[in-house]
């Protein structure tokens, strides 16, 4: 499950002042190396925010983050969790999944406070090895200052259940078309760690 809560730097959603990183982080090794997140074009890692090895990134756009870059076509806040290994549930599971989150026990997993009535699912997808679902959440955002729409995405690498999570600024909502378009290129940017033959 995304770990939004406690990973409050960016921007202090907005906020910041260039004295935070001054260089450009675009990739991350995540729990020892297993996965890498690389960032879609404008974005950058919040060192500061990440844990890798917990499995945890947080990418915004770098401007926010005080590094001397143009902003993005679509600005942002999103979140990869990798899960331990032997964790994948995607692959060959796809519809069911896709399923479960519509329900109930779905809601329960989507909310930011594990509130089911808060939830409200515009609409999933399952396809080869990813599950994305796209919903509201009418409990408190993750973040202060996000909106309450989210695009979501679950995958499997490298045994590894693999979760990422899009929400815009209130202030400057995502839609549809480029939450789905920003979820999946960071979705794009996840690869296993390479295998060197010896």
């Amino acid at each position: 499950m995304i770990r939004w809560k406690g990973a409050m730097t960016a921007a202090s959603l907005w906020g910041l002042t260039a004295c935070m990183q001054a260089e450009p982080v675009q990739s991350v090794a995540l729990m020892g190396g297993a996965v890498t997140a690389t960032t879609p074009p404008g974005y950058c890692v919040d060192t500061r925010a990440s844990r890798p090895g917990e499995g945890f990134a947080l990418m915004a756009p770098c401007a926010t983050l005080g590094v001397n870059m143009p902003a993005p076509s679509a600005l942002g806040v999103t979140t990869v969790q990798v899960g331990p290994p032997d964790s994948q549930t995607v692959t060959a599971t796809e519809a069911s999944l896709r399923d479960m989150l519509e329900s109930e026990a779905g809601a329960v997993l989507l909310s930011s406070d594990g509130q089911p009535d808060t939830v409200t699912v515009l609409g999933s997808q399952a396809l080869r090895n990813r599950v994305t679902v796209h919903f509201t959440d009418e409990g408190p955002p993750p973040l202060p200052g996000l909106q309450r729409e989210e695009w979501r995405a679950f995958t499997d690498i490298d045994g590894r259940l693999v979760t990422v999570a899009v929400r815009g600024l209130a202030t400057a909502p995502l839609h549809d078309g480029t939450g789905a378009w920003l979820l999946s290129l960071v979705v794009q940017g996840l690869t296993a760690a390479a295998i060197v033959e010896t």
